[in-house]
């Protein structure tokens, strides 16, 4: 039985899926199919290329990530400086179509650096990133190519990085189009499938015109969310499991919450294993 994990897109609250692997790993229970989606497409594929989930959790929580990217505590924040530059970009063009940004540089190079300069091809597990095609509005599932470059695109959250060319696309976050992507775990072959969504729920009504497009964005995505959940859950019934870590609180840019992620996802899946091992075969061992 092949198991696979479907980790969801969510910012900082996706640091949560660090906890939840390593819980696995404690377990016993390694997938063999990792598909992620922005946040999650990036904690998954470091995972997959080998990097120790721990050590990096620890060298993450010493950096000032907000600092190194040069964005505010807060997605609104972020949305509300893009604004100006987009009255910029009016007059000169769009920046985003030249050189990448210091802010997109750099965290390619923190991506080339955590994914070992390894490509997808390399990895010992059979891995996906979710990105979107910004022409088309196509879902694009990468699983070829250098790893950073798939994670970068599938994390390239409107608003705080700029587009990401990718063979002869603009490649943006894949939550635009599947957050939680249960369905590329199955296609991948996975024959059980944990789904861990780090969405947040909508809040409070929102009362300036920026809460009022990043409302519009969540109900997409949580509608899509359930449709796609829905059309996974017929094809694999219970085999499907589905986890919410509690992270709800946490804010989409608030990185200094790391070990609270990961603490909550953790706990997350300790109510799950359970449940999981009787899917399995004896001994609780994918094979």
């Amino acid at each position: 039985m092949v198991l696979g994990v479907a980790l969801g897109g969510g910012g900082a609250r996706g640091l949560a899926h660090v906890g939840f692997l390593l819980a696995l790993k404690e377990a016993g229970l390694v997938p063999q199919v990792v598909v992620g989606t922005s946040m999650g497409a990036v904690v998954g594929g470091l995972y997959a290329a080998g990097q120790d989930l721990e050590r990096l959790s620890q060298v993450l929580g010493a950096l000032d990530l907000r600092g190194i990217f040069g964005v505010p505590d807060s997605y609104r924040r972020a949305l509300e400086r893009s604004i100006g530059e987009a009255l910029w970009e009016r007059w000169r063009g769009p920046s985003w179509q030249g050189e990448p940004s210091p802010r997109l540089a750099r965290m390619l190079e923190l991506l080339r650096l955590f994914g070992k300069g390894l490509s997808i091809e390399q990895l010992p597990l059979r891995f996906a990133a979710v990105a979107c095609d910004l022409n088309s509005g196509e879902e694009v599932v990468i699983t070829s190519g250098p790893l950073h470059l798939g994670l970068a695109a599938s994390a390239a959250l409107p608003g705080v990085f700029h587009p990401l060319p990718w063979r002869g696309r603009w490649l943006i976050d894949g939550g635009v189009v599947n957050n939680l992507p249960a369905d590329v775990a199955l296609n991948l072959g996975a024959q059980v499938v944990v789904a861990v969504d780090v969405s947040a729920p909508l809040g409070d009504p929102p009362r300036t015109s920026v809460e009022v497009i990043l409302r519009s964005y969540a109900i997409t995505s949580q509608e899509l969310t359930r449709v796609k959940l829905a059309r996974a859950k017929e094809r694999l019934g219970e085999r499907l499991l589905y986890v919410r870590p509690q992270v709800e609180g946490i804010g989409v840019l608030e990185f200094e919450r790391l070990f609270q992620a990961k603490e909550a996802g953790w706990r997350a899946a300790q109510q799950l294993i359970p449940k999981l091992v009787q899917l399995l075969p004896p001994g609780g061992s994918p094979t």
